[in-house]
């Protein structure tokens, strides 16, 4: 079972990197990438609204953890243990665009963080939600593109950085509340 899980991983990342690329899109590929390196978008958005609403600063304070801990969930904990080679590393023919990263490939730090960015924002900003996840997406469909990251890999740091968001903004409460919204 696993294995034919790689296989399609590998399957689909493949097609993904066969599909025609204009140069405008690796250059915005590489954009969202840059904006996504270790939550600085997420965190400048929340320092923003803090700024704008100073009754954020506590929600400010979750979307830190948040970020945080995907962070580190992500990246000091999942990858050293799951140990997973870039795509550029297993495979000879990949296309990157961009620099290659020296750290393991599963899962994808900035897809943690994208996600876990994306939730905790969108506790307190519920009118930008739709543009929040969005720029989540985008920024960790952007690692596939750029050729560092496998498809799962994106998966499962989504679900990591979502587990995260949960946490840091009080759980059940949240969700319901972003549920409604």
């Amino acid at each position: 079972m696993i294995d034919d899980l790689v296989s399609f991983d590998n399957a689909l990342r493949v097609w993904i990197a066969t599909l025609p690329t204009p140069g405008w899109l690796d250059t915005t590929m590489l954009a969202l990438s840059a904006v996504g390196r270790r939550g600085s978008i997420w965190l400048a958005l929340g320092i923003g609204r803090a700024i704008w609403r100073p009754a954020l600063a506590m929600p400010l304070c979750q979307l830190a953890l948040a970020i945080g801990l995907a962070g580190l969930t992500a990246n000091v904990i999942v990858k050293p243990s799951v140990a997973r080679v870039r795509p550029f590393d297993a495979v000879m023919d990949v296309r990157v665009v961009g620099e290659r990263p020296h750290t393991y490939s599963f899962p994808s730090g900035h897809a943690a963080t994208a996600f876990a960015g994306a939730f905790a924002l969108t506790r307190t900003w519920r009118r930008a939600r739709r543009a929040l996840w969005t720029l989540a997406i985008l920024i960790a469909l952007s690692r596939v593109y750029l050729g560092v990251h496998y498809p799962i890999d994106v998966i499962a740091g989504a679900l990591v950085g979502l587990a995260c968001g949960y946490f840091a903004v009080g759980g059940t409460k949240a969700w319901h509340r972003l549920a409604e919204a």
